[in-house]
């Protein structure tokens, strides 16, 4: 019995120090239980924004591939465009990762939360947003996982 005790002692410190040390990169995020499904199980911030930039490069292709399919509207032009740079910012993110440019890295994130944005601005003032309700949805999400990236780049040392 005491064996299990121990065992069972040494498996909570070794969890709460991992806690201690940072392990849970995501904590402080704010869509964290999307942030720990795009970092997949990275403890390292570096290792963890990797995985989610390659992650929302992922998602923001399947976005483009789902306005495609939703027919012809100005507004889903801009969305594609807008798709296809957020792409493009995130291919140079990943490219200042590397380089530990960190304040580079911020802007090429944050132009591609900004694509984000712009699709949905153009959706809204549309006046399309019913007809392309799941698009928008896919939409908060992209703009949740750039927001996660953010603050993931925020903890780079």
């Amino acid at each position: 019995m005491a064996e299990k005790h121990m065992v069972l002692l040494f498996v909570a410190a070794a969890v709460l120090a991992g806690q201690a040390d940072g392990a849970d990169i995501c904590e402080k995020a704010e869509y964290a239980s999307l942030c720990r499904s795009s970092v997949k199980g990275a403890t390292e911030p570096a290792a963890g924004l990797q995985a989610a930039i390659e992650h929302l490069i992922s998602e923001t292709k399947h976005a483009k591939e789902s306005s495609m399919k939703l027919g012809v509207m100005k507004c889903l032009d801009v969305c594609k465009q807008n798709y296809n740079d957020a792409v493009t910012d995130l291919q140079q993110s990943v490219q200042y990762l590397t380089k530990n440019d960190k304040p580079s890295l911020k802007i090429s994130l944050s132009a591609a939360l900004t694509d984000y944005v712009t699709c949905d601005d153009a959706v809204m003032e549309s006046g399309n947003s019913k007809k392309v309700g799941d698009l928008m949805s896919v939409d908060v999400m992209l703009r949740h996982m750039a927001a996660n990236c953010l603050h993931l780049a925020s903890l780079l040392k």
